[in-house]
Parts: C-alpha cells; structure tokens; sequence
C-alpha cells in the first residue's frame, strides 16, 4: 500500500503527522459524481448524503441522452429548488455551494455525463448553462459527435465539433470534465483547453490497469492545466478480485498526490445501483465492466459512510489541511477558477 511520504513532482510536501482534527465546519466535503441524486429520488437518498457528512454534490442531470429527455429533468430540479420542497439548492458557483452549508441545505451541482444532451447544437450550450449546467463531460464510454469514449478501440480523438464545443463551454465558464473519454480525445484537449480542466471521477490506471481509469500522463496535463482528479468508489476500478475496501481508495489518492500534488486530488465517489437494463442502456463493456449489481469498498461503500475518508486519510498520513482540501476545498478551488465570480 502507497503511503503519503515524499512529496512531489510539483515541489509541495506532504506533512506525515496525524491528527485527529475533525473537518473544519466552515470546509465543504464534496461528491464529484452522484448519480443516485436524482429528482425522483431525493427524499430516499438525501439522509444517506447527510449522514456521512457531505455538503455538496455534482448531480449526474444527463448523460447519453437528447435535449428533450435532458430539460425535463433539469425541470424538475428547478421545481424542487423553486417549491422548497427539499432542503437543496442549485448550486451556481462557489458562494452558492458555501451559503447552502450555511442555510442546511445541501447543494447539488448540474453535471452532465456526456456531450449528448447538446446534441449537434452549441447554442444549447448556452440554455443548459442558463438553466444551471456547471460542469459536462465531453463524452460517456463511446463515441459521440464530440471524440471517442473510453472504451472506443480507435482512441481517434477530438472532433472539430468537439474543440468548437471545448471553446463555448469556456466562454460560459462550463467546467470541462475528461472523465469517460479515450485517451486521445482528454489529451488533446488539455492542449485545446485555456482553462484548468478536470476528471470527476476515476482513479489511477498504473494501479488498476481499466481504460476508466486514468494513465499518468493525463494524470501530468490534468495537473498541469491546475485541475483536479476526482478519486473513485467503483469496485471495478479498485479490484478485479472480490469486494474493494476503503485502504484501496486510499492507495489511489496517494498515487495522484504523489505523482502530480495533494492539489489536484479530490472525490468523486459514483455510487450506483444499476440493473441488467440499465447496463445495456448506458453500453458497458463486459472485458471492463462486469454485470451488476456491484459491491462497492468496505467502509465507503454509500454515501452514509463517507464520514470514514478523512480519518483514513488521516491515518495514511495526510496533514489536516491536506484532507480537507481532498474532502473538496481543491474541487471548489479550480471551480472558482472557472466559474468566476
């Protein structure tokens, strides 16, 4: 198992105290990727989310899906942030994410799995954005209008439609997010991108070697553009071999923190609970990704559990600080730096 030792290739250092300084109550713990947080779903899934202590969570508000499907359920979450009727808020930006903690609610961002929903379009860009969209990955697993999907063979990179869409997320100060895409098509963006770009949600492929996860020299420019990697609780990106555990998660964010700086290392846990429809559906690949239903790490395996990531940070040796910038202050460091103001 990695340990947190000898700092880094950026220059920072890595504290190996621990302490049993609880996350600071103005800190902001945040879930990268949260799928389950759906509109229908809220009232079941929001006590998990309070009990392991999370503020904030990037809500999955489309994926492969068209513009039509897509705006109903942004409808929906703009009728729930307009009723009251959940203790939630549309989270717009930074100060957004920090006055909902301070009100007791609980802030979810629009995050888009995919390009899809903007289908061939960039003005629908500009209506998603309007309606709350802050961050949208390029692709999902395969190939769409905008480049190849993780699991493409071809690995063919961005589309000339995929840099013209890069270049208006920009001007909207859309977060540009790389998880989900080939090789190629991330790399290539890092190039095309003037902006710190990130990875909500995938691990280190040089410890488990899946096309989901990601290889060092994206991990580099990743780091270099100042963005973040969000670590990641799928099995299958931990373990081929039985149940994963909590310390494997831990290997991960240790690698990145060593290889790149505590900087660029948050969480995006992706918890899911998805059927034999749901898998083809969204077009997983069975050399990757096995059937479900999945069992996710002992000791992080829901949302509820979530308090257990900082006292295993901690126990890894990771500072006080360095922990609750993982838990989510260095995600709303490069989201302030993209969103603005």
């Amino acid at each position: 198992m990695l340990k947190a030792q000898q700092g880094n290739v950026k220059g920072e250092s890595r504290s190996m105290s621990v302490t049993s300084q609880s996350h600071p109550s103005h800190a902001i713990y945040l879930d990268a990727t949260a799928p389950l947080l759906q509109p229908r779903e809220l009232s079941r899934r929001l006590p998990a989310v309070q009990a392991g202590g999370i503020d904030a969570l990037l809500t999955s508000a489309g994926a492969i899906e068209d513009f039509r499907t897509t705006m109903e359920v942004i409808g929906k979450w703009l009728e729930i942030e307009r009723s009251g009727s959940q203790k939630i808020r549309i989270a717009r930006s930074v100060s957004d994410i920090r006055a909902a903690k301070r009100a007791g609610e609980t802030a979810m961002v629009l995050h888009f799995q995919g390009a899809d929903p903007i289908e061939d379009e960039l003005d629908f860009i500009n209506v998603f954005h309007a309606a709350g969209l802050r961050v949208m990955q390029l692709t999902y697993n395969a190939r769409n209008r905008l480049g190849d999907g993780c699991f493409e063979p071809t690995d063919a990179g961005l589309s000339k439609f995929g840099k013209q869409v890069i270049r208006r997320m920009e001007a909207l100060r859309v977060a540009v997010d790389l998880a989900h895409a080939g090789n190629r098509t991330a790399l290539e963006t890092t190039e095309v991108a003037t902006r710190p770009v990130v990875v909500t949600h995938a691990n280190a492929r040089a410890l488990m070697d899946t096309p989901r996860n990601v290889p060092d020299d994206l991990i580099k420019a990743v780091a270099a553009s100042g963005g973040v990697i969000g670590i990641c609780a799928v099995p299958f990106f931990l373990t081929r071999v039985g149940q994963p555990t909590l310390e494997m998660l831990i290997d991960h964010a240790a690698y990145v923190a060593d290889l790149v700086g505590i900087a660029h290392v948050g969480l995006g846990f992706d918890f899911a609970e998805e059927d034999a429809d749901d898998y083809i559906y969204y077009g997983y690949d069975e050399r990757y990704v096995p059937m479900p239903p999945w069992q996710f790490p002992i000791g992080i395996s829901s949302h509820a559990e979530a308090g257990n990531v900082a006292s295993a940070l901690r126990a890894r040796g990771f500072s006080a600080s360095d922990v609750t910038n993982v838990l989510g202050e260095n995600f709303l460091r490069v989201f302030a730096e993209i969103w603005g103001a």
